[in-house]
């Protein structure tokens, strides 16, 4: 029994709580550390309330007192004694929610942590009877699982980036933006305030530059000097009027926010996102699932750091066994995907599951989830040679797993491929100076080509990631849908039959659709005269989108200048749309304006 001058440090103090559970409400008080005594700092926002699950070690460590409401009054845990609940009934039970901070602890500084009553546990399931073998995957396990194929029709889909690009933000996206800006405009007083599609669209148009045009500061984009002005940008938008959209765009209602949602800011446009992404779902048979990062260097407490990634600050999404099912709930149930994931997803109860519901995976795995498998021992593994390995299979579920000496121990647990047939990896060898040779698992092998397509993403956006900034938390997530769904775009687009005929690498992809978003807003800018230099191209002067929309495309009286499809001298106060001519200039308007040309159509 613990003696009476100790007090409870948090830890201790929560694990009671947690397995009494009959309490209201209980507030436990932390005994502050000496003051020469380095503190680990709250991960949490300051404007947020305190939870258990935010301390750090140390922090649980420290002695502290609780206060519990209960029904028949205020309990008092202080220090550790025969009696762990001192009752005191002085205070009416009816009046259970103002209460006096006991006199020993109240005039020192103090953490509130609020604790709710919590729910019953649930019975731990019974452990998985497994029966191991020294042996292989047999065949008629690796059979089991049956691909049904791609049945998507893709000449249905848009053929030009900007057409892809409006599948994710369609106007139903579009307009909840203008919707929520419009919104948060008025309750920052400012009821002037107005926007439309179009100019959304401008907007993000400008936002998707930023990501291969960078310059210092976002203002530049504007400034008179050549070595930083982007001419695109100035003649779509004045500058203040970019500004202002940046300070009041918004993608939710402030009034109805869930407070137990860490991301309900950006949570409206998150849900319609994956909706669209679900909806023009490319099916494949290997899908990889890996955390995806978000830098942040800001206050949040959705925000973590991760020693030894590329971005060690950020918001990571997606972990966990749960996060793999979810996927899952969300796809066809009857066709048998290969799943590829990594350690912070696997487990053999996973592995089990899926194999229950007839899908076949393929995953790296920590050591201590294999549970009782009697692989050897990574400390026996690691002093074999290089290239050896262990496996084990689970006649009971048909599963197997593998461990492998490579440059690190490797574990990997699968139900559809095995050691056989054996492969071979290069790796340098410091005692050979040279490149050897080394025996692989089939599994192995298996698992390096279907998993980085998540990395792969990553890789992409990263390279030309919106680099204009904002104060806003939800700003790097908005500017991370954005060039997601950019991403995809450009991974459709090499699927259809107009990425077939005329391929784009993802900065063709976003610079084409840049493109039309700015032609569909700009304002024609009246020429000062006639242009230096040889006129371009016709299928470079107009997107043929804008070009072949039949929309607002009237002739207008203009000065002396060539037509853009005869090439033709047109003469002075004839109809003039970009491309006037001598004789006929209504036969080449009607050409230009909506036909194709015939070596586009072959």
């Amino acid at each position: 029994m613990a003696s009476r001058n100790r007090r409870y440090t948090v830890n201790e103090i929560i694990s009671m709580l947690e397995d009494e559970g009959n309490f209201e409400r209980a507030d436990i008080h932390v005994q502050p550390p000496p003051v020469d005594e380095l503190t680990d700092e709250d991960s949490a926002s300051e404007d947020e309330e305190v939870g258990y699950n935010n301390l750090s070690g140390r922090q649980l460590d420290q002695q502290a007192t609780a206060t519990v409401i209960r029904l028949d009054g205020r309990h008092v845990v202080d220090s550790a004694s025969d009696s762990d609940l001192e009752t005191d009934h002085s205070s009416d039970s009816s009046d259970t929610d103002e209460y006096e901070v006991p006199a020993n602890i109240a005039k020192r500084p103090q953490v509130r942590i609020a604790l709710r009553d919590p729910a019953p546990r649930p019975k731990r399931p019974a452990p998985v009877k497994r029966k191991w073998e020294n042996k292989d995957l047999p065949e008629q396990d690796k059979d089991r699982f049956t691909w049904h194929g791609s049945n998507i029709d893709k000449s249905r889909w848009p053929q030009t980036p900007d057409g892809i690009f409006n599948l994710f933000f369609d106007d139903d996206v579009i307009n909840m933006i203008v919707e929520q800006s419009i919104r948060y405009a008025g309750s920052k007083g400012s009821h002037s305030f107005s926007t439309s599609p179009q100019e959304i669209r401008i907007f993000l148009a400008i936002l998707l530059i930023s990501g291969y045009n960078t310059v210092p500061r976002r203002r530049q984009f504007w400034s008179r000097d050549d070595d930083v002005r982007n001419e695109a940008i100035a003649r779509t938008m004045p500058r203040d009027r970019f500004d202002i959209l940046v300070r009041y765009v918004h993608l939710c209602d402030n009034n109805n926010l869930d407070r137990e949602d860490k991301f309900s800011k950006v949570r409206p446009l998150l849900c319609l996102l994956n909706e669209r992404f679900l909806l023009y779902f490319l099916k494949e048979k290997n899908l990889s699932i890996d955390e995806s990062m978000i830098p942040y260097y800001g206050r949040h407490g959705a925000k973590q750091f991760i020693r030894g990634k590329p971005i060690r600050f950020e918001f990571f999404l997606g972990m966990g066994g749960a996060v793999v099912m979810d996927l899952l709930s969300e796809l066809q149930k009857d066709d048998a995907y290969h799943l590829t994931f990594d350690n912070l997803f696997t487990s053999l109860k996973l592995v089990d599951r899926l194999t229950d519901m007839g899908i076949s995976c393929t995953g790296t795995i920590r050591a201590n989830r294999i549970e009782d498998c009697p692989v050897k021992n990574v400390k026996d593994m690691g002093k074999t040679q290089r290239g050896n390995y262990d496996k084990r299979y689970d006649a009971h579920k048909g599963l197997i797993v593998v461990r492998w000496n490579d440059n690190n121990i490797v574990n990997v647990v699968s139900n559809c491929h095995g050691v056989e047939p054996l492969q071979q990896a290069t790796r340098w060898s410091k005692q050979e100076k040279a490149r050897v040779r080394l025996p692989q698992p089939y599994l192995i092998k298996h698992y390096n080509q279907t998993m980085g397509g998540v990395d792969r993403m990553d890789q992409n956006v990263e390279k030309y990631r919106i680099s204009i900034r904002s104060k806003k938390w939800w700003w790097p997530v908005f500017m991370y849908c954005i060039d997601l769904a950019v991403q995809q775009t450009w991974h459709i687009y090499r699927a259809t039959d107009a990425g077939l005929r005329q391929p784009l690498d993802l900065l063709g992809v976003r610079r084409a659709l840049v493109t039309v978003l700015l032609a569909q807003g700009r304002t024609p800018a009246v020429s000062p005269g006639r242009p230096r230099g040889r006129m371009r191209p016709l299928s470079r002067r107009i997107p043929d989108h804008i070009r072949l929309d039949g929309k607002n495309h009237y002739a207008e009286p203009a000065k002396e200048v060539r037509c853009s499809l005869c090439g033709k001298n047109a003469g002075h106060n004839v109809p003039n749309v970009m491309l006037e001519c001598t004789g006929n200039a209504l036969k080449c308007f009607t050409v230009f304006r909506y036909s194709y040309d015939q070596s586009q159509k072959t």
